[in-house]
């Protein structure tokens, strides 16, 4: 048997600044894009730290070698050289250590 329930009267339309948009499912992407942006962003920055410390290591190996060269030959080591060497040194194979365990090992 159909309910003999009175029908009901139309709701009044709510004024449209009152309304919550909700985009579905695209509303997590928009909100997502500044943090995959700055995402990006960082993992641009490692890279480009992870080719200085590079050439800072490489810079540091060509030093080393040319210094064990001159002293072999008789010469006395140059203090400066082996200073800019070790600092390289001291510089690069930390971060590089970290950028490869990381990027490549975690």
């Amino acid at each position: 048997p159909l309910s003999a329930a009175p029908p009901t009267a139309p709701r009044p339309r709510a004024a449209s600044s009152q309304r919550v948009y909700s985009p579905g499912g695209c509303g997590c992407a928009l909100l997502m894009a500044p943090v995959v942006a700055a995402g990006i962003g960082l993992a641009a920055l490692s890279l480009g730290l992870a080719l200085l410390a590079l050439i800072a290591l490489t810079t540091a190996i060509v030093l080393t070698v040319r210094e064990i060269k001159r002293t072999r030959s008789g010469a006395g080591a140059r203090t400066g050289f082996v200073i800019a060497a070790t600092v390289l040194y001291v510089l690069s194979l930390p971060y590089l250590g970290l950028f490869i365990w990381f990027w490549f090992v975690d």
